[in-house]
C-alpha cells in the first residue's frame, strides 16, 4: 500500500464523515492566506440588511476552514418538511431561496439542517432582525405539523429563517433567470486575499490531497541526503 493510497483514503473518510461530498458551492477559507480579517463576514451582512448569512467557523479539512454557509447540497434535507412550501431551489442556479412573505418561523428547515447553515431571526415592530440563539427556537419545529397548526401559531408575524441565496437576492429579477449571470457572492468577492472561495465537494477535496502531496514531498526531499535534514544528520555524524 503506498502512501499516496493512505493519504487518499484519510482524506476520503473525513470527506465523508464532513458531508462534503454534499456541497456543490461550499465556501472554503484557505488558512495558509487568510488572515481573520472577517471582511466575507462584513460584505454579506452589509448586503442584508445587518445580519451575516456566514459564520467563519466550522470543521477543518487540511488546509481549508469549512464556513457555516449554505452548501447548496446535492439533496438538501432543509427543503423537507415545510408546511406553507416557503423554501426551494432557485432557478437555474443552486442557491436555496426562502421566500420571506411566506415564511412563518416555524424552524423546520433550520432543524433539518445537518450544517446549522440556516438561522431563525426575530423581527422587531420596526422590521429590525435580530438573529436567535438555537436554544431559543430548537423546539419550535415540534409545534408545526399541518399546515393548520402553523397558520395559527402567534410567532408567524415575529419568526423568520434566514439562509444564505448566495447572494441572489441582491441581483435583478433578470439576471437572476438568466443561465448564463455570473454569480460571484459577496462573502468571495470581498476577500482581499484571495482566501475564501465557492468550490464544490470534490474540488475541496482535490485540492486538499494535491496539498497533502505536496507537504509529504517537501518532507521527503528535506530528509533525502541532499535535503536540509539529511544534511544536517551527515554534518552531526
Amino acid at each position: 500500500m503506498t502512501t499516496a493510497t493512505k493519504i487518499d483514503r484519510s482524506l476520503q473518510r473525513d470527506f465523508i464523515e464532513l458531508g462534503l461530498y454534499e456541497g456543490q458551492e461550499l465556501l472554503v477559507l484557505d488558512l495558509e492566506k487568510c488572515t481573520r480579517c472577517d471582511e466575507c463576514v462584513r460584505a454579506c451582512a452589509d448586503g442584508h440588511h445587518g445580519l451575516t448569512r456566514v459564520i467563519r467557523d466550522g470543521p477543518r479539512f487540511e488546509q481549508f476552514l469549512v464556513a457555516i454557509s449554505c452548501r447548496s447540497c446535492h439533496d438538501p434535507r432543509c427543503l423537507n418538511g415545510c408546511p406553507v412550501d416557503a423554501i426551494h431551489r432557485e432557478h437555474f442556479g443552486l442557491e436555496i431561496v426562502i421566500d420571506n412573505q411566506r415564511c412563518i418561523g416555524c424552524s423546520v428547515c433550520a432543524t433539518n439542517c445537518p450544517f446549522g447553515s440556516i438561522r431563525m431571526v426575530e423581527c422587531d415592530d420596526l422590521g429590525h432582525e435580530h438573529e436567535l440563539d438555537r436554544t431559543e427556537w430548537a423546539h419550535l419545529a415540534d409545534r408545526y405539523t399541518t399546515p393548520e397548526a402553523a397558520a395559527n401559531s402567534k410567532t408567524k408575524a415575529r419568526l423568520r429563517a434566514a439562509n444564505c441565496d448566495l447572494c441572489s437576492s441582491l441581483q435583478s429579477p433578470i439576471e437572476r433567470e438568466s443561465p448564463e449571470t455570473e454569480r460571484v457572492p459577496r462573502c468571495v468577492y470581498a476577500c482581499p486575499h484571495d482566501a475564501a472561495h465557492r468550490m464544490t465537494g470534490q474540488a475541496v477535496l482535490a485540492c486538499a490531497n494535491a496539498h497533502r502531496q505536496q507537504f509529504l514531498q517537501e518532507q521527503q526531499d528535506a530528509a533525502s541526503p541532499g535535503g536540509l535534514f539529511g544534511w544536517l544528520a551527515n554534518l552531526i555524524g
